[in-house]
């Protein structure tokens, strides 16, 4: 005896199903919705500052880079990579010494502004540490803020 269904005895039926009511998707929380917002705006902001870096030549050796909601952060182990962007972008830059004998120099600038999308420019940070006392180009210390 076969256990195929086709192969039982007696008449069959033609059966239509019905498609099943699709289940819609669970409303997202607040906090999922300015989970997903942050994100958006970190991978828009790291699109505009590769966008700079390439469209203006900057220097993408000898730094890290950490995209956030609210800012581009870049630490460089090289003042030329300030001075760069100092350069290119303009901007202001504060410097602060440490007990340890180190200042931390950091530039606000901004990337290019998106004009495909509209999208404001940016804020971008380029932080250097240097040895307190050493020599800094003349630009780059009449950019300090007051």
């Amino acid at each position: 005896m076969s256990i195929n269904p086709t192969d039982l005895p007696g008449a069959s039926i033609a059966v239509m199903t019905l498609a099943q009511k699709p289940q819609a998707s669970p409303t997202p929380t607040a906090e999922q919705v300015a989970w997903r917002s942050a994100q958006d705006a970190r991978e828009r902001h790291e699109r505009e500052y590769e966008v700079t870096v390439n469209v203006l030549n900057l220097p993408s050796q000898h730094v890290a880079v950490q995209a956030t909601a609210e800012a581009v952060h870049v630490f460089a182990t090289d003042m030329d990579v300030l001075a760069a962007w100092l350069y290119e972008m303009d901007g202001t830059i504060a410097k602060v010494d440490l007990s340890s004998g180190v200042s931390v120099w950091t530039l606000h600038t901004k990337t290019l502004a998106d004009s495909i999308s509209g999208a404001d420019a940016c804020p971008v940070l380029v932080t250097v540490t240097q040895v307190s006392g050493a020599p800094v180009m003349h630009e780059i210390a009449a950019a300090v803020r007051a």
